[in-house]
């Protein structure tokens, strides 16, 4: 019956039999209250099934924090990724344009552009809702701004994942690295919460 019980779970079924619990009750004593209590007495399967039940939730609630804590070190992980190669690539830029000041100038209007973009779009769209339901909506108005704006297919990626803000990170964490700039892939990861899966994980360029 106390098969892979831990004190915890004797703690809450003795709550549960509305018990009282003891800041000094030892496992041996907290299974005495158990097996004194009425409802052992008139029903040992219930109080059975009530030990099996709190072990389970235990068991349940301990992998979903592993769950949730394996998520939060994939997703450090791409962010150290992503800054790492946003270091590099910079440092690169910094290179190339002391080597060539007229590129500075290039890059600088490429990043202007794509910032105008991106407020353009949001000024014409609807903002992302909060609610499942209501993701449809938000992406017949980004679509509509797209076609009005004449945005080329390369940039509706980008622009969406800018516009997400935090619910970017369930794109980042489970789109592949050549799924980036397909915008229907990136719509669909958008609005899906999907189990970890590590395979699908990647690294950021």
């Amino acid at each position: 019956m106390y098969k892979n019980t831990l004190k915890e779970d004797l703690i809450r079924v003795v709550e549960n039999l509305d018990g009282t619990v003891e800041s000094t009750d030892t496992i041996v004593k907290l299974k005495t209250k158990i097996e004194n209590s009425s409802a052992f007495e008139s029903d040992p399967d219930f109080v059975k099934t009530l030990i099996q039940n709190c072990i389970d939730e235990r068991v349940s609630q301990n992998e979903r924090e592993v769950t949730l804590e394996k998520q939060k070190i994939e997703l450090a992980k791409l962010q150290l990724a992503k800054l790492e190669k946003e270091i590099e690539l910079q440092t690169a830029k910094n290179k190339a344009l002391s080597l060539n000041p007229a590129a500075k100038v290039e890059d600088k209007q490429f990043e202007t552009n794509i910032e105008n973009m991106i407020k353009s779009i949001k000024t014409l769209s609807l903002s992302v809702p909060t609610r499942s339901e209501n993701f449809n909506l938000f992406f017949q108005s980004l679509e509509r701004a797209f076609l009005t704006k004449k945005i080329n297919d390369e940039y509706k990626s980008e622009i969406l994942i800018n516009l997400l803000g935090e619910k970017a990170h369930n794109v980042l964490l489970y789109i592949k690295e050549e799924e980036l700039n397909d915008y229907e892939k990136t719509k669909i990861y958008s609005t899906q919460r999907i189990p970890i899966n590590p395979s699908r994980v990647f690294k950021l360029i």
